[in-house]
């Protein structure tokens, strides 16, 4: 299959933030209807790295087994061998998250992640599944509130049975004691998970004022 042009023509370099970085027009692409697909890693590129190739304002789609977490294919196959790991360059958030939004609703099965130019260093900028897999917001002040009243409660009670146990031995005290302690530690792990998402979602405005030329 012919190599379908890159964001820029000709062989001259790449300019990135001030940097010069090679062309990656000479990366082995399929023509895609939208997004560009490039290997992940091609020792025959320049350069090699698939984050290399991106400017800061572009986006990269890696598409997965949403139960099994494993490599796909923009066809939705499982690929051949690692070396043969791809993923589709998109020009603006938004473009990749509509090409991932019609992906999920053809392929149920399929998960997509959204990186920026900094690749898998940080966490994707979106995950899009099936809109039947999603869930329910919860990262209101007032589910935060009931996740933290509840672990308190669970980790309060757990302290009072361990004291329990502590006068005297029971064991049923200590297993009720532990299974409200590992509760609370899981609201509290939720809770924290939140939190992590909301850093997430500062990431994607951050990367939305790039495209719009604010930072």
């Amino acid at each position: 299959m012919p190599d379908s042009p890159g964001p820029e023509t000709g062989s001259e370099p790449t300019r990135v933030l001030g940097e010069t970085r090679p062309s990656c027009n000479s990366d082995p692409v399929c023509a895609m209807s939208e997004g560009r697909e490039i290997r992940l890693y091609d020792p025959n590129r320049k350069p090699q790295n698939w984050t290399d190739c991106m400017r800061p304002n572009q986006c990269a789609v890696l598409l997965k087994d949403r139960t099994t977490s494993t490599p796909l294919s923009p066809g939705g196959r499982p690929y051949p061998s690692v070396t043969d790991f791809t993923c589709l360059l998109f020009d603006g958030l938004d473009a990749a998250q509509r090409f991932c939004e019609t992906k999920v609703k053809a392929l149920p099965s399929l998960c997509c992640e959204v990186f920026n130019s900094e690749g898998r260093a940080k966490p994707p900028l979106l995950v899009i599944t099936h809109p039947d897999y999603q869930r329910d917001d919860d990262s209101g002040p007032a589910s935060s509130r009931r996740r933290m009243v509840l672990a308190a409660l669970l980790l309060a009670g757990a302290a009072g049975l361990f004291s329990i146990n502590l006068r005297g031995e029971s064991i049923m005290a200590t297993l009720l004691g532990s299974n409200c302690a590992l509760l609370g530690l899981r609201f509290l792990y939720w809770e924290y998970a939140v939190k992590h998402r909301e850093q997430d979602r500062r990431r994607l405005e951050a990367h939305r004022r790039i495209e719009r030329g604010d930072a």
